[in-house]
C-alpha cells in the first residue's frame, strides 16, 4: 500500500533501487519492495553464508587429513618382482584397502563440499537482492557464483562417484586376478583425470564471482570495506588454486587448498553472514 506524502519526497528502503513505481498525481518515487522482505533475505543469506563457512572449513580440513596421510598412509608403488603385471596388481589392492579405510573422510567431504557451494550460490543471491544500485557487478556476481558453483559441485560429485570402488573390502590380488584389479584400479583414475578440469575452471568462474563480490561490497555503505579486501586477495587465491590444480602442483595446490578453503573462505562467509544480520539492521 502507498501513502500519499504531504510533499515531493523518494521513499526507498535499503537495497535494491530496480523495484520502483512513479505516482502520476503527486510524482514521489517509492520502493514497492516491503522491510519484510529484506529482512527474509537477510535471514537466508546470514543462515547460508554459515553454512557455507563452515562446509567450506570441513571439506579443507577432511581433504588435508588425507593429503598428508593423518588417517591412514598412503601405499606407494614397489616393484618387487619381475613382473610388472603383479607389482601392479598388488599397488592397486593396497590403494583400494586404503581408500577404502578412509572412504568416510571422503565422503563427508564430498557431500559437505558441494552443500557449502550451494549455499555459497543462495549467499550470491542474498547479498544481490539487498544490494543497493543496480551495477553490473550486481548481476555478474551471482552469475559468476552460480556457474561456479554448479561446475564445483559437479566436480566433487563425479569424484564421489569412485566410492562405489572403494566400499568394497578389498585384498591383495590371487595369481590370474591381476588383470581385473588392474583394469579396476585404472579406472578410478580415469575417474580422477576427469575432475581435473572442471574443479580447475569451476575455482576460476568462482575467482571472478568472489571479485565482482568484492566491488560489490566497496560501494555499499552498510557493509564494511574491509571485507571487499578479503573478497579480493580470496579470489586472487581461487585462482591460483585454479592453475595449481591444472598443473597438477600438488604440494602449491594443498598449501592454498588451506589458505582459502581453511581461512579465506570460512571468514569471508562468516563475515558476510554478519553483515547481513546486522549492518542491514542497523543502517535501516
Amino acid at each position: 500500500m502507498f501513502r500519499r506524502p504531504t510533499a515531493h519526497t523518494v521513499v526507498r528502503t535499503l537495497g535494491k533501487g530496480a523495484a520502483m513505481k512513479t505516482m502520476a498525481n503527486t510524482g514521489t518515487v517509492v520502493d514497492v519492495r516491503s522491510t519484510e522482505d529484506d529482512q527474509a533475505w537477510s535471514r537466508i543469506g546470514r543462515l547460508a553464508a554459515y553454512v557455507a563457512g563452515v562446509g567450506f572449513l570441513v571439506t579443507t580440513v577432511l581433504y588435508l587429513l588425507d593429503v598428508y596421510d593423518v588417517l591412514n598412509p598412503t601405499p606407494s608403488y614397489v616393484q618387487t618382482s619381475p613382473s610388472q603385471l603383479h607389482d601392479e596388481a598388488q599397488f592397486w589392492g593396497a590403494m583400494f584397502a586404503h581408500q577404502h579405510a578412509i572412504l568416510w573422510d571422503v565422503i563427508v567431504r564430498d557431500v559437505v563440499g558441494p552443500a557449502a557451494f550451494i549455499a555459497l550460490i543462495v549467499v550470491g543471491v542474498a547479498v544481490g537482492r539487498l544490494a543497493d544500485g543496480d551495477r553490473p557487478e550486481r548481476q555478474l556476481m551471482i552469475t559468476f557464483l552460480g556457474i561456479g558453483g554448479v561446475i564445483s559441485t559437479m566436480a566433487s560429485l563425479l569424484y564421489l562417484g569412485n566410492a562405489e570402488f572403494w566400499r568394497l573390502s578389498w585384498s591383495n590380488p590371487q595369481k590370474g586376478g591381476e588383470t581385473s584389479m588392474i583394469a579396476v584400479g585404472r579406472a578410478t583414475t580415469a575417474i580422477n583425470n576427469l575432475t581435473i578440469w572442471p574443479e580447475a575452471f569451476g575455482y576460476l568462474v568462482l575467482a571472478l564471482g568472489v571479485v565482482c563480490l568484492g566491488l560489490l561490497i566497496r560501494r555499499q555503505r552498510w557493509m564494511p570495506t574491509q571485507m571487499g579486501m578479503v573478497a579480493y586477495v580470496t579470489a586472487a587465491s581461487l585462482a591460483a588454486l585454479a592453475v595449481t590444480t591444472a598443473m597438477g602442483a600438488d604440494a602449491a595446490r594443498s598449501t592454498l587448498a588451506l589458505a582459502v578453503g581453511a581461512v579465506l573462505a570460512p571468514v569471508l562467509c562468516i563475515w558476510l553472514g554478519r553483515t547481513l544480520a546486522q549492518g542491514r539492521a542497523a543502517a535501516a
